[in-house]
This record gives C-alpha cells, sequence and structure tokens, in this order.
C-alpha cells in the first residue's frame, strides 16, 4: 500500500467510496466510508466475509473468558486482538490465511488500519494521556548523550 503524507504516518482518513443506487437522492453519487466502519473488511473483502458479517468496532466488547486477567465480566477487545483472531490457524479451513496474495493484501491493509488507529486514539487523547509531563524528559535525554541508553 502506498500512501502519501507530510508526517510520514497512515492516514486515519481515507478515499473508501461506495456508489449506492439511492433514487431518494440522485445527487449523493458516493458514500465515504471510515477505517472504523464495522462494514468496511466485508465490503473490501467480501470472499472472506461472505455472509457480509460486520468487523471490528471501537469499544466492542466481548464476554469474559477463563483465564483472562482478573475478574473482569465484560472486556474491549482491540482490533489488533480482532484481526490477529481472524488470521488464527483453526480446524476447520480459514480462507484469509489460505489466499495467497489477498492474504497479503489483507494483513497490509490490516496493518494501517491498527495504526492509523492506535495514532488516531494518541491525536484524541492528549488530556488522557497527558504528554506534557513528559515533555521535559525528552528534552533531557536530548541534552546529555550521556544519558542515552
Amino acid at each position: 500500500m502506498v500512501f502519501v503524507s507530510s508526517d510520514r504516518e497512515p492516514p486515519f482518513e481515507r478515499n473508501i467510496r461506495v456508489y449506492p443506487l439511492n433514487p431518494e437522492n440522485p445527487q449523493q453519487s458516493f458514500i465515504n466510508i471510515s477505517i472504523l466502519s464495522p462494514n468496511l473488511d466485508p465490503k473490501a473483502y467480501p470472499i472472506f466475509f461472505p455472509y457480509g458479517e460486520p468487523g471490528w468496532q471501537p469499544n466492542w466488547r466481548c464476554e469474559s473468558y477463563q483465564g483472562a486477567q482478573g475478574n473482569q465480566i465484560r472486556v474491549n477487545v482491540t482490533m489488533i486482538q480482532y484481526k490477529s483472531a481472524l488470521t488464527a490457524v483453526i480446524d476447520d479451513f480459514n480462507p484469509i490465511i489460505n489466499a495467497g496474495k489477498l492474504t497479503q493484501q489483507w494483513i497490509v491493509d490490516s496493518y494501517l488500519q491498527v495504526e492509523a488507529n492506535n495514532l488516531n486514539f494518541i491525536r484524541t487523547h492528549q488530556q488522557q494521556l497527558r504528554t506534557e509531563l513528559y515533555q521535559g524528559l525528552a528534552d533531557q535525554n536530548s541534552c546529555n548523550p550521556a544519558l542515552i541508553i
């Protein structure tokens, strides 16, 4: 996948468009789909999702499972956990890991989705992350090369 940006980060918003046949509003020629849409993977890779089942979405929760850390009843599923589960080797046939070059394309696309989602979280949650507290540490290490390990 090739992308161009001034900050060398994967773009969060990509031009993923659906051109629906909409007789109610013929002026609307397309709809942009976000990378966080649960319908993105089924639309982009219909061979992998033949029934159109929705994919990962923000704040997706699942029931706790045996071996989960703590006594959590419901846990959030991250995008990387979801994508990893889709590539798991199971007893039955898994089309995602047996599709050759399409598998490679899906993995690259999934990587860019995960990275864009992570960078967007960092961008939109600066107050929660309190990155201003780390600024002095970064300044100190850049001034004194002896502190860099």
